[in-house]
Formats: C-alpha cells, structure tokens, sequence
C-alpha cells in the first residue's frame, strides 16, 4: 500500500511539510541560512524571512489539500536563491497522470498529476511556479527543466510516514 512519495531535491533546496512540523521546517531553513550569523539587522531580515515562509505555507496549505513545499533555500555559489517553488497536494479527483506547463500573468506554470497507485479517485499534484523574466528569458526555461528533472526521480514509497525527499 502507498503511503507516500520520495523525491531527489537539486542542492539547496528544502522541504516544509504542510499538515505538521511547518514551524519547525521554517525555523530550521531560517537558522540554517544565517549559519550563525549575529547583529540586529541580521535579527530583522531573520524575521521577515521567517514571516515569508510562514505566508508560503499558509498559502500552500489552502484547503487541507496542500502536503508540502518545496523552494530554494541556501544560495550556490553566492547567487542569490531563485524565485521558484512547488508544492505537493493531494487531491480528491479521479484523473490519469499527466504534464501541463503555462504562463499565467508574470508566472511560469507546470503541473504534474499522479494518480494514486491502488487508491481509486486519488490524485498528488505537483504545481511547480517561477516568474518569467523579461531581462533572463532562458531562466524560466531552465527552472522548468530542473523541476522536470525533480519530478523525474518522483517515486511512491510503501512507508506510512509522511512523503519525504532524498
């Protein structure tokens, strides 16, 4: 029996699981991005980054049907992290897998849906965004081939824990 999915992350990105353990996901993204570092202006931007994630996740979380946040968390390099994310949710619809890429406004869209081996009705939803910028067009193409490469490796897992990542 399905009872979850596992995922190969590109390094320097993070999981915030949605139903439990977002506050401590949140923290632990936060702590690990400062790595030490001290100062009050420091202690400000630590807290508009937290207040940001905790907005993400509300936002992901939407309906009770949201199970996890994926974004870039630590820069490469010195760069900084680049605007894009996705989020795994689970849906109560019948459906075949499938791939659909768009744009919406100023977004780049892809949306994966994976029915649920065994569990007729039963869909996870992959919906992955980054913005489409006009002065780095071939950004957007190479954040939806990454994403493509993420959901690449995606596998179900028999464990009755939560999804997880590798």
């Amino acid at each position: 029996m399905v009872g979850g999915y596992r995922l190969v992350l590109p390094p320097g990105w993070g999981r915030i699981p949605l139903r439990e353990g977002t506050e401590d996901a949140i923290r632990g993204i936060v702590t690990s991005a400062f790595d030490g570092s001290r100062g009050d202006a420091v202690a400000q931007v630590r807290v508009r980054l937290e207040g940001r994630l905790r907005e993400l996740a509300v936002r992901a979380r939407r309906d009770g049907a949201g199970l996890d946040l994926y974004l870039p968390v630590r820069p490469r390099g010195g760069a900084a992290p680049v605007p894009a994310s996705f989020v795994v949710s689970e849906l109560a619809v019948g459906g075949r897998k499938e791939r659909r890429e768009y744009v919406v406004g100023e977004a780049r869209r892809v949306d994966y849906v994976l029915p649920v081996p065994d569990v007729p009705g039963r869909c996870l939803a992959a919906a992955f965004s980054t913005p489409t910028a006009a002065a780095e067009p071939r950004l957007a193409d190479l954040m939806v081939e990454l994403f493509d490469a993420v959901m690449g490796t995606f596998r179900w897992s028999e464990a009755a824990d939560s999804p997880r990542t590798g």
